[in-house]
């Protein structure tokens, strides 16, 4: 699968139009990534945080004819999210923190509508699209706490052990081995010569398919930048 999302990106750049100011982007940034849902240990609500990670690709933009072009990417997401343990499951014992650690190959095909100002120096645009993306390493890792002997002031000062365990789907987790949605964004093109300009975009991506049996769906905010080079 990961070899098809490949050849479908290089064909359509050799099938582009030269003539009609086809593009190749490299972008890459950081990003903050959360689980949708509640969920519950023991009948107690578990707080849900956030992951931060990064975000790298290439893309392929191709004119559609007026303000709008087609923006076909293939790149590398790390999703997931964070969660606290609940005081009835802590108290008196540790503090935990869980993080679910996902990393996806991630193929997006999103529209884009973009005007030129500043006498065509800057190109603002916004971008919508389906997003469709294969897991290829999934951890969970947990962080504890465990206070020293004493009370009061010395137990501020804990002892912290790292765990992990790898959660793909086929070591008989319930974590999904894919996961698809809508990514939503804005950018901004700084030209730097007549065929090289600056990209900077905000993308959000909504995950629509749980990608565990709880229903955790994936919520992924990346802020990136990069080079953007005209080849027609």
């Amino acid at each position: 699968m990961k070899k098809t999302l490949v050849v479908t990106l290089l064909t359509t750049l050799a099938a582009a139009p030269l003539a009609a100011q086809t593009t190749i982007g490299l972008r890459g940034g950081i990003s903050n990534a959360t689980l949708s849902g509640v969920m519950s240990v023991d009948g107690s609500q578990v707080e849900k945080g956030s992951r931060f990670g990064a975000v790298s690709g290439i893309d392929v933009g191709i004119p559609l004819g007026g303000i709008l072009d087609v923006r076909i990417g293939l790149g590398l997401a790390q999703k997931g999210g964070s969660t606290d343990a609940p005081r009835s499951i802590t108290a008196g014992r540790s503090f935990l923190d869980v993080t679910a650690e996902l990393d996806y190959l991630q193929f997006s095909t999103l529209l884009r509508a973009s005007t030129e100002a500043e006498r065509g120096l800057l190109r603002l645009g916004v971008l919508a699209g389906p997003y469709m993306a294969l897991n290829h390493s999934c951890d969970v890792a947990v962080a504890i706490n465990r206070p020293p002997p004493g009370s009061g002031f010395a137990r501020l000062f804990g002892i912290r052990q790292d765990l992990g365990t790898s959660c793909i789907e086929a070591e008989g987790t319930d974590f999904r081995s894919t996961d698809f949605g809508l990514a939503f964004g804005a950018g901004v093109e700084v030209k730097l010569s007549d065929s090289l300009a600056l990209a900077f975009d905000m993308i959000y991506a909504m995950g629509l398919s749980s990608i565990d049996d709880d229903g955790s769906r994936h919520r992924h905010l990346a802020v990136q930048s990069g080079l953007v080079f005209e080849i027609g």
